[in-house]
């Protein structure tokens, strides 16, 4: 029989919603900006932090000192973007299912609270905690943010190993682990055997398929 979930918690970003195109295209105009040239192999960015990935690139073109101007500039592309962000097939759903029950439920992601907050607005979905990347000293892979909003959702140290995590990227799944907590593998980046090979303990393609399967009722642990 399966135990009850002490809590949930999800990334944004290939969890929630479908905002890959949206960063992308932030990045490019941001290295446009900055160093006159167009981003390449954009695919090599993906799952990574906004601050992680400007030293990348800021180290790539000579100028690593210039980091953090490329985060400046690339939140406020991202936060002016016409390119509309989707929610994922499921999110909607769930969160309205999770938001009638009992049981404490938040996002924690690498993203910035801005670009949260505002996408949520727009989409029209009520998250009671986010954890955003500035509320944390280290993002993931660190399990900083997933421990933070397991603290503000009232959820004890006892309790991580039935607290769920919904993460879409490898060094996700490692953060989730690190925590202590249980995480499943959403396939909307990865294949299911790289999320597992990870330290996924479970997967899914979406949140759709969460609630198909019933895991708000029955989680998988």
């Amino acid at each position: 029989m399966a135990k009850p979930a002490t809590g949930f918690i999800f990334d944004f970003d290939g969890v929630v919603v479908d905002s890959l195109g949206a960063h992308l295209q932030a990045w490019d105009a941001a290295v446009l900006a900055l160093f006159g040239a167009s981003l390449t192999n954009p695919s090599r960015l993906i799952g990574h932090s906004t601050v992680a990935i400007a030293v990348l690139l800021a180290e790539e073109y000579g100028a690593p000192a210039r980091a953090p101007d490329l985060v400046r500039l690339k939140r406020e592309f991202l936060e002016n973007l016409d390119q509309p962000v989707c929610a994922l097939p499921g999110a909607a759903e769930l969160f309205h299912s999770l938001a009638t029950g009992s049981i404490p439920w938040g996002i924690a992601s690498n993203a910035n609270r801005a670009f949260i907050e505002q996408t949520l607005g727009v989409l029209g979905l009520a998250v009671p905690i986010i954890v955003a990347v500035e509320d944390v000293k280290k993002p993931k892979p660190a399990p900083d943010v997933f421990l933070l909003c397991a603290t503000r959702l009232g959820i004890s140290p006892a309790d991580h190993r039935r607290t769920i995590i919904f993460e879409d990227s490898t060094h996700g799944i490692s953060a989730a682990v690190k925590a202590g907590m249980f995480a499943v593998g959403v396939t909307t980046q990865h294949p299911a055997k790289i999320l597992l090979a990870a330290g996924a303990s479970e997967t899914c393609r979406n949140l759709a398929e969460a609630l198909e399967r019933n895991w708000l009722i029955a989680p998988p642990i």
